[in-house]
């Protein structure tokens, strides 16, 4: 009977312990040290690591509801922590920006956007690193669209960011609003952007800063078919910084759905963020020493051989 009672007390401390690292812990800590105040929600649960690697995104987290593509990763030690930082709304309201409306507010909404959020996402960082569940050399980036513009923008300014997974997005800001009127987007009285917003292209165009990208993983995933995000001004952005990369091109990728638009499938959404996520913040695994580049055609040949079968002996036989 004494075993009996002692074996039940072990379950019931096991299931206990494990109800405790399967809980969803929730946060929500507001940054005031400075203006603007900065909203921060952090998501995590207590499994067996001893810092977090963390997920930053653009916005809030519902409590008790996860985004789709994060629930694995969460599971498996990563944090999510979404922030929004409480700018005020322009004062004059003839030049605010009006959601979905193509002219030179929402324009300028996209590229003020960029130019802020380096310096909020580094205040953000500041509060991350300074706590001791967070491993500060894995913080990385997850967006798409709008949450993913400025997101790249950050990773040519922020060296703290170890990678970033943009969906639907780009870095070349005047090549992407150069493609509004093209692709019948543009609703403005006029085709000129305003003198303010052409300034901070100037100097906040990520296309502009890309040689600090490297070491930074990014991985971009466009649809081909995008009139709203044009795939040739993610191509322009991924051209500009791809000489940053040879010493590890893999860091650096780009990937173009043909026939789908400016909204991915969600299967899409989650292979590539656990995948790359996976690949350069695990939390526990290093990330992935870069391939040695074939020298040679036959050894371009043979690394394309992702079984036992010789490519020499299917052609042309032993």
């Amino acid at each position: 009977m004494k075993i009996v009672l002692v074996i039940a007390l072990l379950v019931a401390a096991v299931s206990t312990c494990s109800a405790k690292r399967n809980t969803l812990h929730f946060e929500t800590v507001v940054l005031k040290e400075s203006d603007p105040a900065i909203t921060v929600c952090v998501a995590w649960k207590n499994v067996a690591v001893k810092q977090h690697p963390v997920i930053l995104m653009l916005g809030s987290i519902e409590k008790d509801k996860l985004p789709d593509w994060s629930a694995g990763l969460v599971d498996e030690g990563y944090m999510l922590a979404a922030f929004a930082a409480d700018y005020p709304p322009d004062p004059d309201p003839s030049k605010r920006a009006q959601w979905l409306v193509f002219d030179q507010r929402f324009a300028h909404s996209y590229v003020l956007g960029g130019m802020r959020a380096p310096k909020d996402t580094a205040r953000v960082i500041d509060y991350l690193v300074a706590r001791k569940d967070v491993h500060p050399q894995k913080i990385g980036w997850l967006g798409s669209s709008s949450t993913a513009i400025p997101g790249l923008s950050v990773a040519c300014h922020e060296p703290r960011l170890a990678a970033i997974v943009a969906f639907v997005a780009t870095g070349a800001y005047k090549e992407w609003l150069d493609t509004w009127i093209p692709n019948g987007l543009w609703v403005g009285k006029t085709p000129e952007l305003w003198p303010e917003t052409l300034s901070i292209l100037k100097e906040w165009d990520p296309i502009l800063h890309v040689d600090s990208l490297y070491p930074c993983a990014v991985l971009m995933v466009n649809g081909g078919a995008d009139k709203v995000v044009a795939p040739k001004s993610a191509r322009a952005f991924e051209e500009k910084a791809r000489p940053f990369y040879t010493a590890d091109p893999d860091r650096f990728r780009l990937v173009i759905y043909e026939g789908k638009s400016h909204n991915l499938p969600r299967d899409i959404i989650r292979m590539y963020a656990e995948n790359w996520f996976h690949l350069y913040m695990h939390p526990t695994n290093p990330p992935p020493v870069a391939p040695e580049a074939p020298k040679n055609l036959q050894q371009s040949v043979t690394q394309t051989q992702i079984n036992s079968a010789n490519h020499k002996d299917i052609v042309v036989g032993k």
